[in-house]
């Protein structure tokens, strides 16, 4: 899956949805820079953990 800046995803790990800031390598190649949007908080996550918030496939838990 392409994913773009400034686009809404759920994190699969924990379920919330964050909002992309940018791409980044800190953690390894393939990071982004994503902030919560229920609280502001910005993380460092694996862009392979992010997924469509519609998708058919997530569920949570």
């Amino acid at each position: 899956m392409l994913i773009k800046p400034d686009t809404v995803y759920r994190f699969i790990k924990s379920g919330n949805l964050v909002r992309t800031i940018e791409p980044t390598n800190y953690a390894g190649p393939g990071g982004w820079v994503v902030e919560r949007v229920d609280s502001g908080k910005q993380m460092i996550v694996p862009g392979k953990g992010l997924i469509d918030p519609h998708h058919p496939d997530w569920s949570e838990g």
